[in-house]
Formats: C-alpha cells, sequence, structure tokens
C-alpha cells in the first residue's frame, strides 16, 4: 500500500467515526424530570436523560439549562457517557424513597433550584453546546415546557416559543416522556428506567 494510499484510508476513517457520534448525538433527549419534592427540593431535584441510539454518546460539550423567563436560571456542564439504548441521570447528590432512590451518573446538586413552575410554565433545556456558550437565543436540542401557560416564550427545539408539553407536577411526582413521545405527570417516578406504560384511552378493557 502506497502512501497516498494509506493518507485517504486513514482519512475516510476519521470522517467515518467523526460523522457516527453524529447521528446518535441527534438520539440524546430529555426523558424524565423531578422537580418538586414532598419537603425541601434543595439536593433532591434530577434530571434525566435518555440515548435512543444505539452507539454510545460522550456527554462532554453538552450542557443542561432550565427557569422561567429563559433557560438561564440554572445551568450545569455534563460529562460523562450515556450508552446505547441507556439512561443518564443528573443531580441529587441525595437519593432516598423521597426522590424515588436514584442512582446518579452525574451526582450535583443542581444550582439554582428547578423551578416549580405554576400559572406561567417553566423548562428544562438540554443543548449540545458547552454551558458557557449558552445564551438565551441558543436553539436547545430537547426541552420540557411544564405549567399552565408559556407566557415567558421559552424556546422549544425549533428556536420559536414552545406549546407547553405537560402538567405541574404534585410534589413527590415528576414529569415523564413516554414512549409515544407525550409528556405526562408520573406520580410513581421511574429514574435509570423504562417509561411506564403508555395510558390505554378511555373506554377500553
Amino acid at each position: 500500500m502506497t502512501a497516498i494510499h494509506f493518507a485517504a484510508r486513514c482519512a475516510a476513517l476519521v470522517c467515518t467515526l467523526a460523522a457516527f457520534p453524529l447521528a446518535a448525538h441527534a438520539q440524546v433527549a430529555l426523558s424524565e424530570v423531578f422537580y418538586d419534592a414532598t419537603g425541601s427540593d434543595d439536593g433532591f431535584e434530577w434530571i434525566e436523560l435518555r440515548n435512543t441510539s444505539d452507539a454510545p454518546v460522550e456527554l462532554t460539550g453538552f450542557s443542561l439549562g432550565w427557569g422561567g423567563s429563559t433557560y438561564l436560571s440554572g445551568a450545569v456542564a455534563l460529562a460523562g457517557v450515556v450508552e446505547a439504548g441507556g439512561y443518564f441521570t443528573v443531580g441529587g447528590p441525595e437519593s432516598t424513597p423521597d426522590n424515588a432512590s436514584p442512582v446518579f451518573d452525574l451526582a450535583l446538586d443542581l444550582e439554582s433550584d428547578l423551578q416549580n413552575s405554576g400559572e406561567t410554565a417553566d423548562g428544562v433545556a438540554l443543548f449540545d453546546v458547552p454551558v458557557e456558550e449558552v445564551t438565551a437565543e441558543t436553539v436547545p436540542l430537547a426541552v420540557v415546557i411544564y405549567g399552565a401557560e408559556n407566557s415567558s416564550g421559552l424556546l422549544d427545539e425549533t428556536g420559536l416559543p414552545g406549546a407547553v408539553d405537560v402538567a405541574d407536577a404534585p410534589g413527590g411526582s415528576s414529569i415523564e416522556r413516554g414512549s409515544d413521545g407525550v409528556w405526562r405527570v408520573q406520580a410513581a417516578p421511574t429514574p435509570r428506567a423504562p417509561a411506564r406504560p403508555v395510558p390505554e384511552p378511555a373506554g377500553i378493557a
């Protein structure tokens, strides 16, 4: 094999390896959020991500943000790997029955605390840029907007003000994205586990 042929093969391999994570990259999404404990929220909140691709995804360069008027009330840089088809839980660091006893992949206190919502909706966003690059105009990779009305105009994945995905969850509950892509209040949170079955429509036995 000539040096030119070897260099060409190496370049092709580099391009293939570079493109492969990008394909998986878009398959990391928010899957569950626990933002309102029955007592103090501090140290008990968590956010779960899911990798729906068939390849591991390195989270270096990803970040989370949350808030009410923008996603800048609190933010955190992510680090670690989400295994293929796996879950990744960020938050805590407390793990007790009060917050469904999660096992954390990245244990840290979410400061400031996640918003508990109300008449004005709040949101959590996943960004595929480093936390220091996130601004109020940064378009998120994935979001969940929860509460009554998105009167603050929190952005969704299109870069436009998003619709509310789910109602405010009572204390001790979570909000969870079902296998059908619909967010629902979950009375029994399921950290690092598949979403509970999608409820059947009323009237079906």
